[in-house]
């Protein structure tokens, strides 16, 4: 999976999330050669050898997360904030490995949870 073309799927879709409302973090990378824990930086300059990217959305008390690793698959977390509700889970991608694109309906699903 190339990671950075990832990127450019979340930020043809950062200003649409701000229209509607959505909180967007950076889009956070991760060092696969700094040892244990790996570590996050937002600057894809200081980043020699990514294994993954991850973005934050929120929207009032509502929550989510999507993490794609170079391997092809995601973790995905969504959160309405409501204390009676669970967290909804899943691991797009695996085990087989998603296209760029589709990290892209990755990325469209999560918004629509907030919508």
């Amino acid at each position: 999976m190339d990671l950075d073309l990832a990127a450019v799927e979340v930020e043809r879709r950062r200003s649409n999330w701000r229209r509607d409302g959505i909180a967007v973090g950076p889009i956070t990378w991760r060092e696969q050669g700094e040892g244990w824990p790996p570590t996050l930086k937002t600057d894809r300059a200081e980043i020699r050898d990514a294994d993954s990217i991850g973005i934050a959305l929120s929207k009032d008390r509502q929550e989510g997360e999507v993490v794609l690793f170079k391997g092809g698959w995601c973790d995905f977390s969504y959160w309405s904030g409501r204390s009676t509700d669970e967290p909804e889970q899943g691991a797009p991608g695996y085990p087989s490995a998603m296209t760029v694109d589709g990290f892209g309906e990755v990325l469209d699903r999560l918004a629509a949870c907030f919508l």
